[in-house]
């Protein structure tokens, strides 16, 4: 066994580079065993080999360089458990933050394919959802389009929801009677919650409640949809509690041709 390895020897035998070495040397974390006075070589020793070792395992779990420095300059197990202690709490909070982008990701899936899996037309047909939780405006009757999204806007914007996660999908609650008529009326604008926000009061956001659900696909913002299916369907029976238009979005450019699945509560 040698006494002294270069350091681009130590770097090949341990699969590191030598701007890695230097670096550490750099910062104070691991310095040359000798460095020659004369051509300024550096040289390792074989029983550095097992703390750059350390240092890349502990790199490995996330660990900074600042808190390795501390490990080794301390020698102390303790000092290790603890950073590792917290260094695994951490990777529990980023593993559930990773699984709920997961979440996230699969909803928009369904959300931007969800239409291609209902028939278009006058094709009644039920649905059970959950409970359900958004914010909302109120609309005013004849009102733009542009004034609503600025509302909601502008409630969005609130300090209260600076870290509430939406997913991007608009809706109305409708005056049925209106629909009925083929008038567009929206009473309210909302955009949902991803999920029960903790972290906000009950008066904070409103709740869209679980139930079957009556639906059709429509072009709702167009002036020859035909509402003639529903108002056939609740011509003899209790008008629905609730009527909702859910925006689904077919193209990322144009929105005024955007299909709507109305759900009405029965």
């Amino acid at each position: 066994m040698k006494e002294f390895y270069t350091i681009g020897e130590t770097a090949a035998l341990l699969g590191v580079t030598t701007q890695t070495l230097r670096y550490y040397d750099k910062i104070g974390l691991l310095s040359p065993h000798h460095t020659d006075p004369v051509s300024h070589y550096r040289y390792y020793c074989y029983h550095q080999f097992h703390l750059i070792d350390r240092i890349r395992y502990l790199e490995g779990f996330g660990l900074s360089l600042e808190e390795i420095r501390q490990i080794i300059r301390s020698g102390k197990v303790d000092q290790l458990l603890n950073y590792l202690r917290e260094q695994r709490q951490e990777t529990i909070r980023e593993l559930r933050n990773l699984q709920d982008r997961v979440k996230d990701i699969d909803w928009y899936l369904d959300y931007f394919s969800y239409m291609g899996t209902q028939k278009a037309g006058e094709n009644l047909y039920r649905i059970q959802q959950p409970e359900r939780y958004i914010i909302k405006c109120p609309c005013y009757y004849r009102e733009p389009l542009p004034d609503m999204e600025i509302r909601l806007a502008k409630v969005k914007s609130r300090p209260e929801y600076a870290h509430v996660k939406f997913h991007r999908q608009y809706g109305y609650s409708l005056d049925i009677e209106s629909l009925f008529h083929r008038e567009f009326y929206p009473r309210e604008y909302f955009i949902f919650l991803n999920q029960k926000p903790q972290e906000l009061a009950p008066s904070q956001y409103d709740v869209l409640p679980e139930g079957e659900y009556l639906c059709i696909r429509t072009q709702l913002l167009h002036e020859d949809w035909d509402p003639e299916p529903l108002t056939a369907y609740f011509s003899n029976k209790e008008r629905p509690k609730l009527t909702l238009a859910m925006e689904f979005e077919d193209n990322l450019v144009d929105w005024s041709d955007a299909w709507y699945e109305l759900q009405a509560l029965l």
